[in-house]
C-alpha cells in the first residue's frame, strides 16, 4: 500500500475552468503524474474546499485531465447531510464541519484524502471529525507567549489537521494530514546598510513560534492516543512549512527545529515518530526549490556558518514535506510495516513530467513524498 502526500499548488485554479487550453494542459500533466505515481492513498494539499469540484475532476476521463474515477474522497460522517442542507456554497457549508478557516479568497487550501478502489471500501475509510481531536487535546485554541512575554495571544489551526481512519482487518491506521500555516513575511528583509532588518526578524520569529505551537498541538493529540492504546498505528504527512530560512533563524534565535515538536521525546522512545526519509539519500532529501536570500546572506556574514553540515544546499533546496510514523510500524511480525528504504521523494516522475513544461503549466512547486506500507 503506497501513501503519497502532495501539495498541488493552487489546484482550484484549473479545476474551476478545466476546459480552457491552459488549464486542461496543466490538469493533463497533474493527472499523468498521479497515474505514474500510482498511489493507493493520496493526501492532496492546497485543494479546493468544494468537494463536488474535486469529485467532478476525479470522474473526468484521463484524456480530459481527470482521474478516470479511480479514487474516492474520504469524508467526515455527516458530510452529505450538510451538503443537502446547504447546496449553494459547498466550501462554506463544510467549513465548520472540517474546521477550515478562510473566505472565498483565502479558504481554498484544504486537505483531502483520495483513496483507490477497492481499498476505500475494504478499509471502511473515513475522516474523523476534528471535534474529536479538540475534545482529546482539551482545547480549540491555545495561548502563545512571544519572547517570554507575560502577555499572551490566542492561536489555533488555520487549516485543522484532517485524520484519515482505515480499518484493515484487526488493525486500525490513522493518517494525519497536515498543512501548517505558512511563514510569508512581507517586511523588507534588509535595511539600507545591508543588515538584516529588526522588523523582518521579529516577524519571522513570531511566525515560527506560532508554527511550532501548531506542531505541538499535533503532538498533544498523538500523546493522547498513546494513553488509549499501547502501540497505535499513526502516520503524519503533509506540508509543514518549516522553511524558508529555517537554518538561520533556528540556529541563531530559536535553537530547535519544528519537526522535533511532532516527533516527540526520545526518552519515551516507544512514542517517538520515525521519518520516512530517514534512510533516503541525503542529497535527494528535499521537496521544494527557491533561492533563499536569508540563507545566502547568513552564509556570507556569519563566521563558520558555511561550514555547518547539511545534506543539501539549503540556499536553494528545502525539505518541507514529510511523512512520519509511530514505532508500531517497525519491529513487528504481524500488521502493517514500514520497511527499510520504503520512503522516497518522487523526483524522477516529477522531473520527467515537468522538464518540458513552461512555468505556468507545471504540476506544482512541491515534489510529492511517498512511503510503501507492507500489509
Amino acid at each position: 500500500m503506497k501513501l503519497t502526500t502532495w501539495n498541488i499548488e493552487h489546484l482550484k485554479r484549473p479545476l474551476v475552468n478545466p476546459q480552457t487550453p491552459a488549464n486542461k494542459a496543466r490538469l493533463l500533466s497533474i493527472s499523468d503524474q498521479i497515474f505514474q505515481m500510482d498511489s493507493d492513498i493520496l493526501c492532496i494539499l492546497e485543494a479546493p474546499g468544494d468537494i463536488l469540484l474535486m469529485q467532478n475532476w476525479i470522474n473526468l476521463p484521463r484524456e480530459a485531465g481527470g482521474l478516470n474515477g479511480t479514487y474516492k474522497i474520504a469524508v467526515i460522517p455527516g458530510t452529505q447531510e450538510v451538503l443537502d442542507a446547504n447546496p449553494t456554497n459547498v466550501r462554506k457549508a463544510l467549513q465548520s464541519l472540517y474546521l477550515m478557516q478562510g473566505n472565498d479568497l483565502t479558504g481554498d487550501q484544504w486537505i483531502w484524502f483520495l483513496i483507490k478502489e477497492p481499498l476505500f471500501h475494504e478499509s471502511a475509510a473515513y475522516v474523523q471529525n476534528p471535534k474529536i481531536w479538540q475534545g482529546m487535546t482539551g482545547r480549540k485554541n491555545w495561548a502563545v507567549n512571544y519572547w517570554g512575554s507575560y502577555e499572551s495571544t490566542a492561536a489555533d489551526h488555520w487549516r485543522h489537521p484532517q485524520t484519515l481512519v482505515l480499518k484493515l482487518g484487526k488493525f486500525t491506521i490513522e493518517i494525519i494530514g497536515l498543512h501548517l500555516k505558512s511563514k510569508v513575511n512581507m517586511k523588507p528583509a534588509f535595511d539600507t546598510n545591508g543588515k538584516l532588518a529588526h522588523s523582518y526578524v521579529d516577524e519571522a520569529l513570531r511566525a515560527r513560534v506560532r508554527l511550532a505551537t501548531e506542531a505541538y498541538d499535533v503532538r498533544m493529540y498523538i500523546e493522547r492516543r498513546f494513553h488509549q492504546e499501547r502501540k497505535p498505528f499513526i502516520m503524519v504527512c503533509g506540508d509543514m512549512n518549516d522553511g524558508p530560512g529555517r537554518e538561520f533563524f533556528e540556529r541563531q534565535f530559536l535553537f530547535f527545529d519544528l519537526i522535533s515538536n511532532i516527533q516527540g521525546d526520545v526518552f519515551f522512545s516507544s512514542r517517538f515518530l520515525n521519518h520516512a526519509l530517514f534512510d533516503f539519500e541525503e542529497h535527494l532529501r528535499w521537496t521544494t526549490e527557491f533561492n533563499d536570500k536569508i540563507e545566502m546572506w547568513a552564509q556570507a556574514n556569519f563566521q563558520y556558518y558555511d561550514q555547518m553540515p547539511s545534506g543539501i544546499d539549503m540556499t536553494q533546496r528545502q525539505l518541507i514535506d514529510h511523512i512520519l510514523f509511530t514505532q508500531a510500524f517497525t519491529g513487528r511480525t504481524t500488521g502493517p510495516k514500514v520497511k527499510s528504504q520504503a520512503g522516497f521523494v518522487e523526483h524522477t516522475i516529477h522531473e520527467k513530467i515537468n522538464a518540458v513544461l513552461p512555468a505556468s503549466r507545471k504540476t506544482s512547486d512541491h515534489r510529492p513524498v511517498s512511503v510503501e506500507i507492507t500489509l
